[in-house]
């Protein structure tokens, strides 16, 4: 919680002064602040020194992942961008948690697909014929839309249909929720249809 300006401050004030209140104070007057460190920290800076050399906190590191390795998985992705990081273990013999390090190290990052409907250039032209056909139609019959019906339908889940991709539980802990549905879940389509002057529906 100290920078290393402050653990340099006061290890030095210790071995000037020896006094525990008197490095206490010294902090206080040259940090402003009312909370000095207690002599508990003092004594784990002092055997910090003596084990490590070094004030600075030292991060527990694993293993250290050769360029090689990184490499080898950047180019195997980009060969194959829809493998799985799974079968790139099997592949390259390496721990499912390597290959995703090294994946990350590479910068490259997963990304969902879309499933979009294809378009050609020829079905934007039919959709702009379509428009000002059904512009000019409407002008020519203006009471076409009170008989004219767009409909849709929707299922509805009885058992209450839970989308995981979608769904989370904050909390401190995972509380292992899980939901219960059978095999062939019951549902029911609701249809309904709408012009400009009435509704028909909803039929379940």
């Amino acid at each position: 919680m100290y920078t290393v300006e402050q653990r340099v401050f006061l290890f030095r004030k210790y071995w000037q002064t020896g006094s525990f209140k008197a490095w206490q104070t010294a902090f206080r007057m040259k940090c402003g602040e009312r909370r000095a460190p207690s002599k508990c920290c003092i004594q784990k800076l002092v055997k910090k020194l003596e084990t490590t050399g070094s004030l600075l906190t030292q991060h527990a590191g694993g293993r250290k992942m050769s360029e090689e390795t990184i490499h080898d998985v950047k180019e195997r992705l980009l060969v194959s961008p829809t493998k799985s990081l799974r079968r790139l273990s099997q592949e390259t013999n390496l721990p499912y948690s390597t290959c995703q390090r090294a994946a990350k190290k590479a910068k490259t990052h997963a990304y969902r697909v879309s499933c979009v409907q294809e378009l050609h250039p020829m079905h934007h032209e039919k959709r702009v014929r379509f428009c000002l056909w059904i512009k000019d139609f409407l002008t020519q019959n203006p009471g076409i839309l009170d008989v004219t019906f767009f409909t849709d339908e929707a299922w509805f889940h009885l058992s209450g249909y839970v989308n995981s991709q979608n769904t989370c539980i904050w909390a401190a802990e995972n509380p292992h929720t899980g939901h219960e549905e059978p095999l062939h879940s019951q549902k029911i389509a609701v249809w309904c249809g709408v012009s400009r002057r009435r509704i028909i529906g909803p039929i379940l």
